[in-house]
């Protein structure tokens, strides 16, 4: 099969799938996954798997995007004001989480390094699903912005740790028994590059975006620099999605036209997505399924768990309403493209086996974007009723 029919086959089912998904009133993501399963080479095999690798870089461009809009939110002006409260919750959930995650697949029985991986990702919520709830559901006070900036949050901790996890582990292995010390360094090391690379792309972008005279002109700089990033940071083996998440941090807080970059991607943002959660779907191997089912139900059983307790203990530490904190939990629990972007790039280092993170991650989020947007929506209408 050529790889423009497997374009056309990939955009019209995750297309169509998205709609079906959208017609019984469930998430469009839902259905692009779904889709992605048909076509791919465990049920119908119109896209082989040869076709799903030489599609890569749309992987690597939707994971850029997805990146460097996470960090476009973290705007220092919005989350200085709700920091104070919104960070105590954060920072009670994103461990807790972590720590039910991490330490029921480890009791479990999974290898440490699964387990830790697993725990990390289970951290990550799913900002897309999240909005497209709060538009849908429009609210009177903060509690929305609240939700937000704790999405935005529990994101960049993720993505940042996750670099530090994978960066430590492939240390602790390139160096062999060379020390601690060593492997230390050169995780440090991996960290920094990516750190600077994406500066130096911030830097970039505002420059572009002062210059440029249109929105429609700024599209190319945003999506090559987003490439160029992604890549250079694949070439070098540092953490790419680190460096994209600072990349729009950095351009958000110094542009004086922070939106610029944000509209220029309206119009291919979700193309992009689309194709990109449909491949993942399609790269589900079904037959391993029933191998990762029961580690499947101790990931999802433990992460909603810690979601609605995390949350709950840590909003005992603000000043919010109580029907706020009652509803916090179950808004945070949607998991998609972060969780996706991050089990990828797991299964593409050496120190995973092939097909032992994703279906784990698929079915979660297949999961949770059934059950998540049902309960955002309760939650939002629920605070603000109260």
């Amino acid at each position: 099969m050529n790889i423009s029919l497997a374009v056309g086959i990939i955009f019209l089912a995750g297309a169509a799938g998205g709609k079906l998904a959208r017609a019984i009133k469930l998430p469009s993501v839902t259905g692009n996954l779904l889709a992605g399963i048909l076509v791919g080479p465990s049920v119908m095999g119109l896209v082989s798997t040869e076709v799903m690798y030489e599609l890569s870089p749309i992987n690597e461009l939707a994971l850029g995007l997805i990146a460097l809009s996470i960090g476009a939110e973290l705007h220092w002006g919005t989350m200085r004001k709700l920091a104070k409260d919104a960070a105590k919750v954060f920072i009670i959930e994103a461990l807790f989480t972590f720590a039910a995650v991490f330490g029921a697949l480890y009791l479990f029985g999974l290898p440490f390094r699964y387990a830790l991986v697993f725990g990390v990702i289970s951290i990550a919520t799913a900002p897309g699903a999240i909005i497209a709830c709060i538009r849908e559901t429009p609210t009177k006070g903060d509690f929305s912005k609240v939700l937000l900036s704790v999405v935005a949050l529990d994101n960049l901790f993720a993505i940042t740790v996750f670099g530090i996890v994978i960066s430590f582990m492939q240390a602790g292995i390139t160096m062999g028994d060379a020390g601690n010390t060593s492997a230390i360094i050169m995780a440090s090391k991996d960290l920094g590059v990516s750190i600077l690379l994406g500066i130096a792309s911030g830097v970039f972008l505002v420059l572009t975006s002062h210059k440029a005279k249109s929105d429609a002109r700024i599209l190319v700089s945003v999506l090559g620099a987003i490439l160029i990033t992604v890549g250079l940071s694949n070439h070098w083996d540092t953490p790419a999605l680190l460096a994209a998440i600072t990349a729009g941090a950095f351009y958000t807080n110094i542009s004086k036209k922070p939106q610029r970059i944000r509209r220029s991607l309206l119009n291919v943002e979700d193309p992009i997505l689309l194709v990109f959660l449909t491949l993942a779907g399609a790269k589900l191997d079904l037959s391993v399924l029933p191998v990762v089912g029961q580690i499947g139900i101790v990931y999802i059983s433990a992460r909603f768990i810690a979601k609605l307790v995390g949350s709950r203990v840590g909003t005992t530490l603000t000043l919010f309403p109580l029907s706020w904190k009652r509803n916090l939990g179950r808004a945070l629990t949607p998991q998609a493209g972060v969780a996706i972007g991050l089990g990828i790039i797991a299964e593409q280092k050496s120190i995973f086996e092939p097909d032992t993170i994703m279906p784990v991650i698929l079915a979660a989020v297949v999961v949770f974007e059934l059950i998540g947007p049902i309960l955002v929506r309760k939650a939002l209408c629920d605070a603000d009723e109260a």
